[in-house]
């Protein structure tokens, strides 16, 4: 999901593009209380390959002309199908039951919803998204992904989101870290937790290395697994000294009062809503529909809900990475 947008490694495609997906923050196995979703989620566990069905969580007006813009197949189908890998709160979780939720999930809710569709949110891990979108097998990836330019040679991004990256670290930060810039050298040396596929892993650890190496310090050790919650257990167990992740996931898990954000984000991108470069009609469709939303007052509600409004981005649009 990254930045982490934005906060992921590199990811080939289905026809073998390297993509550099963000995806970044770290779950801990005890996650602090999430607003709920303001959909309401299918009953039942959502589980690795399910999915997870959720009414519109925006006003309930269809935008007749954004509607006039999904594609026919999709229209007939009246469902947009949108991978996400619920391990990244408040952006995409699970709650107590196994459903999808997060800010993620009721924004693709109320643009679905303005489109007078409905959003099947459906598990896949992060590495997948991409090549699943590629392929057609999911319509959208809705996800925490970081727009850059690499990706947008791949999938088109709406862009919807403005996110960074952050350190976290154990509560009481016994490192005495400061992480005051992309290349503190405070973390030279030292075991840093990243999620797989996110911009932490490659190229921010790289570009900090580089930054170690010229001022003699030893290079930062990468401890890099497959979702949010492994590595969010292995700074609560010692097994790393911090981690990096997407601004707005770092900010929830300091809440818990386990961990705590040390330094201020840096690297800031929009977070962007993949779709296949095949499929621009429905890429036109979704910016219309957040753009109305942007207009009608529902986008900055959802954003409020979740405490994140920091990051809005009120003006919405097409690939618009500039890196």
């Amino acid at each position: 999901m990254r930045a982490g947008i934005t906060s992921r490694a590199v990811i080939f495609g289905a026809a073998g593009i390297a993509l550099v997906l963000t995806a970044a923050g770290c779950g801990s196995g005890s996650k602090p209380g999430s607003p709920a979703s303001t959909g309401s989620t299918a009953a039942g566990s959502a589980t690795s390959g399910s999915s997870s069905t959720a009414s519109s969580s925006g006003s309930g007006a269809v935008d007749s002309a954004a509607a006039a813009l999904v594609p026919a197949a999709i229209k007939g189908k009246g469902v947009i199908t949108i991978a996400t890998d619920p391990s990244y709160p408040p952006n995409e979780s699970k709650d107590q039951n196994g459903n999808i939720v997060g800010w993620d999930v009721d924004m693709g809710n109320a643009i679905a919803a303005k489109l007078g569709l409905k959003a099947n949110f459906t598990e896949v891990t992060f590495a997948d998204i991409v090549t699943g979108i590629s392929t057609n097998k999911y319509d959208a990836g809705m996800s925490s992904i970081t727009d850059n330019k690499t990706r947008e040679g791949v999938d088109d991004f709406v862009t919807y989101f403005n996110a960074g990256t952050k350190l976290m670290v154990p509560k009481g930060n016994p490192k005495n870290l400061t992480d005051n810039s992309p290349t503190d050298l405070s973390v030279c040396g030292l075991t840093i937790g990243v999620e797989k596929g996110t911009v932490q892993e490659d190229p921010d650890i790289p570009t900090r290395n580089k930054a170690c190496e010229a001022a003699g310090k030893p290079d930062i050790k990468t401890l890099s697994q497959d979702t949010q919650d492994q590595i969010n257990e292995s700074l609560s167990s010692g097994r790393c000294d911090a981690v990096l992740a997407d601004s707005p996931v770092v900010d929830y898990y300091a809440k818990s009062g386990n961990f705590q954000a040390v330094g201020e984000l840096y690297s800031g991108a929009p977070y962007g809503i993949a779709i296949s470069k095949s499929n621009n009609g429905l890429s036109q469709a979704f910016l219309a529909a957040l753009k109305d939303l942007v207009a009608d007052g529902t986008y900055h509600k959802l954003t409020t809900q979740y405490g994140i409004q920091a990051g809005d981005y009120t003006t919405p649009g097409l690939n618009q990475a500039t890196s």
